[in-house]
């Protein structure tokens, strides 16, 4: 069964997120870089990670990224069921993820354990 693994809020001002949600929920958050921008991981006391992500090109959304047995898999069924692919499976460190948007336009992430990891 797919699981809830990670969830992601992006913005263009990804500084600025972390200092709203930090604060309206009093989340710690700590700073990294990630493929050339910052990255904050978000410490929510959860099941499950959560981040913020900086997007200076893209737009404001919320991810929410389920964990699937198979990524390449699960983009070929999302196509089947009419998805668009906005990030096709690839590769970082030991996660294997893509991004899709489902037939409404809602960002969905996919991410799988690296069989090798």
């Amino acid at each position: 069964m797919a699981r809830i693994k990670h969830i992601e809020f992006a913005g263009t001002d990804g500084a600025s997120l972390r200092d709203f949600y930090g604060q309206l929920f009093d989340w710690p958050t700590s700073r990294r870089e990630s493929a050339g921008f910052d990255y904050y991981d978000v410490d929510t006391g959860g099941d499950f990670s959560t981040g913020i992500r900086h997007e200076p090109e893209g737009c404001a959304e919320i991810v929410v990224y389920v964990e699937v047995e198979n990524v390449e898999r699960a983009v070929e069924r999302a196509r089947g069921l009419g998805a668009r692919v906005r990030i096709p499976p690839m590769a970082h460190g030991a996660l294997a993820f893509a991004l899709i948007e489902d037939p409404q336009g809602n960002p969905v992430g996919l991410t799988q354990a690296a069989r090798d990891a």
